[in-house]
This record gives C-alpha cells, structure tokens and sequence, in this order.
C-alpha cells in the first residue's frame, strides 16, 4: 500500500514559531522529504505557507494542498508535527471529514498524529483540542497586555490628523490639532462631507487633496473625543473611555453623530436653508422638511418648512421673524466668543506649554540637513521639492501660532473684565436706542449663509407649533457641545455667557451665570462696573428669589424703566429649592427722545411690533 502513497507535504512556519523553535521551513522541507523516503511516499508537491498562523484554514498554499487532494492528485498529507497544519478542534474536524470522503491520509512525523488508525484519529483530537487551547491562552495574554497599553495612550492604529506620536503614545500636535477641530466646526456649522473637503482643498490645507471620505473619517473616529474602539471591523468590539487627550468635546463629537441622523434628504441642496434639519413639530415630534419657489413675477425664492405627518406648513419669514430675538443673542455671543472668550481661554490653555522660538529653530535645521543631503546627490529633486514645501508649511503654521501668543500675552484683562466688556457693550444699546434698532437691523440683514451658520452652530432643534395662522416657538433647544463649553468656562475661568434659563419681560434674554457667588461678590462687580461707566449710567443692584420648579423670578423696581443687565445666582439660599438672585438694572427712565417725552415708555413694547416688519425703524 505504501508503494502506492503519493505525499502532499506541508511546511508552515509562523514568525512566533522561528523566534521560538529556530525550525525554518528548509528544515522541515528537509526532514520530511527524508520521512518520506523512508516511508515509500512519492512526492508530489510541497505546499509552504510563511509567516501564517494556523488559527484557521485560510492559507493560500493549505487550500492549494486541499484542492488537490479533492482533485485525486495526493492521498496521504504529510507534516512535521499536527499543529503545522491546524491549531482548531473545528477545523482539525473539517480536515478529517475531507480527507476521509476522498481517501486520503493524514501522517505527521514528530507527534505520531495519523488517520489510519482509530488511535491515531483520537490522539489527533487531543493534540489539536491541546494548542486550541494555547492559542486561546496566548490570545487572552495579548489582549490583556494590549488593553493596559491602550489605557496608557499606546494606540495600536495609524497615527490620526491632529495627534503625533511622543514617546510612543497619541498625543495632540500642535502643528496640525487646530485642523482637525476645524472639520467638527464646520459639520456644525452646517457644512457637508463634501464642501468641507472642498474648502480644505481650496486653502490647499497640509498640501493634499481632501475627499468628502477623509472627512467622514475624522467626524466618526472616537479617538477625536479621547475614546479608543478596538475590533470595529470584529463582532467583538471594546470601548475604551478616556484614553488619549482628546481634541474636541465629547459633547461635541455626539452632536456631530446625531447631524449625521439629521441630514436626511429634506433639502434641495442648491439653496441655503435657514434652519436646515432644526424644526421640529411640537405635536409629532417629526422634523420639518424644506422647499423653496421662485416667483417669476418679482424673481425673488421663498423658502417653506412642512410637517408631512402633521400637514402642517411654515413660511421662512414667519418663523425668522419669531426667532429674531434669539438670532440677536446668538449673534451677540458669537461676536464675544470669537473676539474674547476663545482667545482668552486659548492662551490660558495652550499657549505657554509651547516653545515656538525653540520649535522653529529646529525647522530650520531640518531645512539645512535636507539641503545638504540634496547636494549630495542622495535625495531627487522631486523629493526635496516635496519636503521642503512641508517643511516651510510646518514652519508658517508655527509662526502663525507663535504671533498669536504674543497677542494673547498682551492680554491685561481677567474673567470679570470680560464679563464687563458684554455688559458695557449692551448697555450703551440701551442708553442709545436708535444704535439698538440699527444693531437688529443689522443683524436681521446679515446674509443667509452667516444666518444658517449661526443657527446651525448653537441651536440643537426648535420645537415649533401653528395654530390658525399663529405661529408658536414652543422651545429653542441649543447645541449639548454649546452648553457644556458655557459650563466649562464658568466653572474654569467664571466666564458665563448669555444663558437662556429667564426672559425679561420686553422677550429678551438675561445675561446670567449658573455658578453661585456669594453677595458681596456679586456686589463687588456692580460697584466696577458702576466706576468703569461712570456717574451718567445709573446702575441699580436687587435681590430676588426664585424656586427651582418655577420659570420666573419677580422684583420691584425704584423708576419708572429699568431694563435688567445681569443676574447672578448667590449661594445664600433660602430654603428647600428655592435660590437667592442679585440683579443688576439699568435706568432708562431719564431718556427723552426729540419731543421730549420719555423715550423707553413704549420702546420695547413698540420693538416686538416693529421687529415683524422688514426694516425696524423708531421715531
């Protein structure tokens, strides 16, 4: 029978094994050409697989040998050892079952594993059941080393945009952090995949060509938000939480991931919406979707929102002109974030951690050594050209930065100064209400592009309701991202911006912290702000109360007119749920207008009429 054998034999050889056994390929090839001599084989062919575990069956030079097999050309496989051709119960099973349906034998030479006996069969199932289970040892060593390196910031991925590798952990690159952060921004802002990619290939950002792919990339790596998921392309997946330093908010990451939801096809993408994927039905809690008409006659678009399940339809401009009051506060803050609060913040987080001089120096070194293995004759010219330009790339964006940290150093202001910068803005409004009109009007005028960016950035969704003719907003939902920067910097720096918790009662909202101070604190800045503004400003400081199951709190004032500044919430409390305000007023009792009457009687009532109408206008 054994004159008869014609032998497959089969080598593997993975990098773990070589490392550990020193058994290459050319010696098992060797010693089992000389097995097989002994045993009368003829040889027909050796089936290498290199470097391959044998955790399963899916090496090319096994399924090579097995097709064979199946095909007649061998009838006996030969190995060195059982495990060289499968470590698994399941597919040691499988290759029983093949090669007992077409003949053929199974010999292994060093551990005696063989089919042609019922011993040999059941020693081959302990052997194989004994390095599955090996495997499965090894494999939960790895991943329990893995998982305390991961903890650790050691990522086993390709570096992301806006990290860099420092002593082998993810960390955040100051060069090319900023970029990354953008592309959040600007999903948030209302942009899509696509117009992102082409804004950054237009500012020709890092030197590359963006797709709208490298942009779905970013907005959906939870690495951006200090998170790690191993295994997304396995069943098994593992979540690590806070990991590496992250690069934007987990508050903003989510926000990103539920426009994703959002950006279902409701809008024609050849028109800007104001509030794209923002309006949402009070009643069914669907979201409003969006068309626009053109009328021939005057050549101008009108823009509609719907409910298809309720039937429920909206025209732009009423909605617009019920939100205007919010759109002017929203435009306020922005204003305030942009040109103070994130430079301030910025330079308090960023800015001295960074030696840009040192950094730079070391660019021009780079520079230096690149040119002299140029000259050399080592590097092409289309190489050096390449490096050069990221080099000089790297170079600007520092320089960039480092002018940047010289004007925030210049910086003389604290947190309070800040909080007295909006103040102070608002109540020169105030004291000179026709600069008020024309501040709304300005803003109601802005383009509908800066419009939808604003809206896009801080508001969440609106619930919004109709009956009759009458249009309700029933609720302004504003970004998680957006309110938790509001409570990160009032906590860090007591930085509140214009919170939407209360409504004076002209509709406007009250610039408040929700950080407690205590009264003689809130009684301090009324007294700088008093000084900064000097005697023709007559400021006025109240206490109130108001409990926190209720939406209001209510003062007696000493003038005629006086319009609230700034609350404060004061950490004297009264009792079970009940919390103490300070407030700060302006009188506006002694502003006459050219008549002479007292200009603020009727203004703010006036101003919602006159907030309906096209151009805002007081006489």
């Amino acid at each position: 029978m054994e004159e008869n054998k014609i032998a497959g034999i089969y080598i593997r050889v993975s990098t773990e094994d070589q490392a550990r056994e020193g058994f290459s390929l050319k010696e098992q090839e060797e010693r089992l050409r000389e097995f097989c001599k002994f045993k009368r084989y003829n040889v027909y062919k050796v089936y290498e697989d290199a470097g391959i575990s044998a955790k399963n069956d899916k090496r090319p030079a096994y399924q090579k040998m097995m097709k064979d097999v199946k095909e007649g050309h061998i009838n006996v496989i030969v190995a060195f050892k059982l495990d060289r051709l499968t470590r698994s119960v399941y597919d040691i099973e499988k290759l029983m079952k093949t090669v007992n349906d077409y003949e053929c034998d199974i010999d292994c030479m060093a551990d005696e594993s063989n089919t042609t006996t019922s011993n040999g069969r059941m020693v081959m199932r302990i052997m194989t059941s004994v390095s599955q289970n090996e495997i499965e040892k090894c494999s939960e060593r790895t991943k329990l080393g893995m998982a305390g390196a991961i903890k650790e910031g050691h990522i086993p991925t390709r570096t992301p945009l806006g990290y860099m590798r420092k002593d082998k952990k993810l960390v955040p690159d100051p060069l090319t952090k900023d970029i990354a952060i953008r592309i959040f921004d600007l999903y948030l802002e209302g942009k899509s995949h696509q117009k992102i990619s082409n804004i950054y290939n237009k500012e020709n950002v890092l030197s590359k060509t963006w797709t709208d792919k490298m942009i779905r990339r970013v907005l959906s790596n939870e690495i951006y938000k200090g998170d790690f998921v191993s295994g997304k392309t396995k069943k098994k997946q593992i979540y690590y939480e806070d990991v590496v330093e992250p690069l934007v908010s987990k508050e903003k990451w989510e926000d990103c991931q539920q426009q994703k939801t959002r950006n279902a096809r409701h809008y024609e993408r050849t028109s800007v919406y104001l509030y794209t994927n923002k309006l949402k039905c009070s009643k069914c809690g669907k979201f409003l979707g969006g068309k626009a008409s053109i009328k021939r006659k005057y050549g101008k678009k009108y823009y509609y929102y719907k409910c298809h399940h309720c039937k429920t339809n909206y025209t732009e401009n009423d909605v617009q002109d019920k939100l205007l009051t919010t759109l002017y506060d929203i435009y306020i803050n922005n204003e305030l974030i942009n040109n103070y609060y994130t430079p301030f913040i910025k330079y308090k987080l960023n800015n001295k951690e960074i030696n840009y001089e040192k950094e730079i120096k070391e660019l021009d070194k780079q520079i230096d050594r690149i040119k002299q293995v140029y000259i050399k004759g080592i590097l092409k010219i289309e190489d050096f050209e390449k490096e050069i330009k990221q080099i000089e790339l790297n170079k600007e964006t520092l320089i960039k930065n480092q002018n940047e940290q010289s004007k925030y150093e210049s910086l003389e202001f604290n947190a309070d100064d800040l909080l007295i910068i909006k103040d102070y803005q608002e109540i020169n409004l105030y004291k000179n209400p026709l600069s008020f009109i024309e501040k709304i009007n300005y803003i109601k005028n802005i383009s509908r592009e800066e419009k939808q960016r604003l809206f896009a950035s801080y508001i969440d969704y609106i619930e919004i309701s109709k009956r009759g003719k009458k249009i309700n907003i029933e609720n302004v939902n504003f970004r998680k991202a957006f309110i938790s920067d509001l409570i990160t910097y009032d906590k860090e720096y007591n930085i509140p911006l214009n919170l939407p918790l209360f409504k004076d009662d002209y509709g406007l909202n009250i610039n408040m912290s929700i950080k407690p101070i205590t009264t003689k604190k809130a009684k301090l800045y009324f007294k700088k702000l008093q000084n900064i503004l000097g005697s023709n400003y007559k400021l006025n400081f109240y206490t109130s109360s108001f409990n926190n199951q209720t939406e209001d709190f209510t003062f007696k004032i000493d003038n005629d007119i006086e319009k609230v500044v700034r609350a404060f919430i004061l950490k004297d409390k009264y009792k079970e749920n009940e919390f103490k305000v300070g407030i700060i007023t302006i009188d506006l009792s002694d502003i006459k207008d050219k008549n002479g009457n007292q200009f603020y009687k009727d203004f703010f009532t006036k101003l919602q009429i006159i907030i309906n109408t096209n151009e805002l206008s007081y006489s």
